[in-house]
């Protein structure tokens, strides 16, 4: 395995990337639907104008909600440093069990690096939970799977 400070900094740089692109994407769809609400004109049916202006609103309330989200998350990973190597799992950690490779970062799901699987994962999911304080040789069960963590960095 290459350097586990050099793989951490790696997947920490693909989170903040895909937070990034997470925002700019929501921040994008925000902007147009503003424009189309802007650019409404009212007609002669006064109730389809109406109608049309509430729906874009609700459009715009629920991309607001997924913006504040993002953000937050992005919060949560500049928190993270990815320079350290620790014995005990905390976020920032690169965790290898018997069953995957976990950065305990945020949740994103599967990323491949260098041809390798690891799942980037929040300290609150699940297996984050599972995860969190533990040791390398730490033995657990999850989904009926027995995992031995054999590599914290």
């Amino acid at each position: 395995m290459k350097d586990s400070i050099r793989l951490k900094q790696e997947l920490f740089d693909l989170c903040c990337a895909s937070v990034a692109q997470r925002i700019s994407t929501i921040e994008n769809s925000l902007l147009q639907v503003r424009e189309s609400r802007n650019s409404e004109t009212k007609s002669s049916a006064g109730d389809k104008y109406e109608t049309g202006r509430a729906m874009l609103q609700i459009e715009e309330d629920n991309y607001q909600r997924q913006l504040h989200q993002a953000l937050l998350l992005k919060n949560q990973v500049q928190q993270i440093d990815a320079t350290q190597s620790k014995q005990v799992v905390g976020p920032g950690s690169l965790v290898i069990t018997s069953r995957g490779r976990y950065f305990v970062s945020v949740a994103l799901g599967q990323v491949t690096l260098e041809d390798q699987v690891y799942f980037c994962i929040s300290p609150t999911s699940p297996m984050g939970q599972r995860l969190l304080g533990r040791e390398k040789g730490f033995e657990f069960e999850f989904n009926g799977a027995e995992i031995e963590i054999t590599e914290v960095f």
